[in-house]
């Protein structure tokens, strides 16, 4: 199967960013840069879309999500992602499903509160840290990830590993 895969803002740090996309790619990943690739599942079209971190630079960001945006909206149509927080710019291109990472969960999570404790690009009791949210027929699926050796621990939050079904629709 194709993997595919887009920078995230650690991959920007200590500026090594072109370095380590390398690297991805020689892992046999295919790095999407603000670009798509449409593929046929069961007979189906699919395209997957992805940007780069907005570490990479905002105008880069944003050009790049302009470019990966849908062109047919009646192909089903996935934005790999890093930062859920822009998720009032990926709305109105009209992506089917997004995917994020980055708020590792909140780090911490106390029990009886559906959201994570603090992320630090979105502060106290953030609104986007992990699990699915709908926005009419658009969703947004955030994982938790799997990092769990950073110097703020992870505090009921277990690391993660989201695996997504498609089922087509049924006529």
């Amino acid at each position: 199967y194709p993997c595919f895969a887009v920078t995230g803002n650690h991959e920007y740090y200590g500026g090594r960013a072109q370095q380590r996309k390398q690297l991805i790619r020689q892992c046999g990943v295919v790095l999407l840069e603000g670009d798509s690739q449409m593929l046929q599942i069961c007979n189906d079209p699919l395209s997957i879309c992805g940007v780069d971190d907005p570490n990479g630079g905002a105008d880069a960001f944003r050009s790049q999500l302009q470019s990966a945006a849908p062109v047919d909206p009646s192909i089903y149509t996935i934005l790999l992602t890093h930062r859920p927080e822009y998720i009032h710019d990926y709305l109105p291109l009209g992506f089917d499903l997004i995917t994020a990472g980055h708020t590792h969960g909140g780090q911490w999570r106390l029990p009886g509160l559906q959201r994570g404790l603090m992320t630090p690009s979105q502060g106290l009791f953030p609104k986007y840290t992990g699990g699915r949210y709908d926005f009419g027929n658009q969703t947004m699926l955030i994982s938790r990830g799997l990092q769990n050796d950073c110097v703020v621990p992870r505090l009921f939050n277990p690391p993660e590993v989201v695996c997504i079904d498609l089922v087509p629709e049924k006529l």
